[in-house]
C-alpha cells in the first residue's frame, strides 16, 4: 500500500495567480504533495501583469508564501525524498532555487507534468 500525503498548513490558502503543486513520488511509491500555499491569500494578485519570474519578493511580503510548491514538496518528503521523482504541475518549469533545493535533497527526476496514477 503506498501512503499518499499532502500539506495544507493551517489557515493558508491558494495562491491567486497561479496554484503549483509539486509531489515528490518515492521509489517506493509514497507520495508527498504540497502547493504554493499563501499564509496572507489575496483577491488580486500584487503581481499582475508582471512576467513570470518577476515580483516573488511581494508572493513573499504581501501574501506570505512560505516557499514554492516544489520546495515545500521536497521538505515535506524529508530523507524521502532521496531517490525521488519531483512531478511539478501549474507550472512551466522550476526556477534555479527550486531546482537547487530538489537537488540538495537527492531528488533524481523533476517532471513537468502529471504524476503516474496510484496502483
Amino acid at each position: 500500500m503506498n501512503i499518499v500525503r499532502k500539506l495544507q498548513p493551517r489557515g493558508a490558502g491558494p495562491c491567486v495567480k497561479q496554484t503549483v503543486t509539486a509531489t515528490v513520488v518515492t521509489p517506493s511509491g509514497d507520495r508527498y504533495s504540497a502547493t504554493n500555499h499563501c499564509m496572507n491569500p489575496q483577491t488580486e494578485c500584487p503581481r499582475a501583469g508582471m512576467p513570470t519570474g518577476v515580483g516573488y519578493d511581494l508572493c513573499v511580503s504581501v501574501c506570505q508564501q512560505t516557499a514554492h510548491a516544489e520546495m515545500n514538496a521536497v521538505r515535506f518528503a524529508g530523507d524521502a525524498a532521496r531517490g525521488a521523482t519531483l512531478y511539478l504541475q501549474g507550472h512551466t518549469y522550476a526556477c534555479d532555487s527550486c531546482r537547487a533545493a530538489a537537488r540538495e535533497a537527492g531528488i533524481a527526476w523533476l517532471v513537468i507534468g502529471t504524476p503516474p496514477d496510484l496502483i
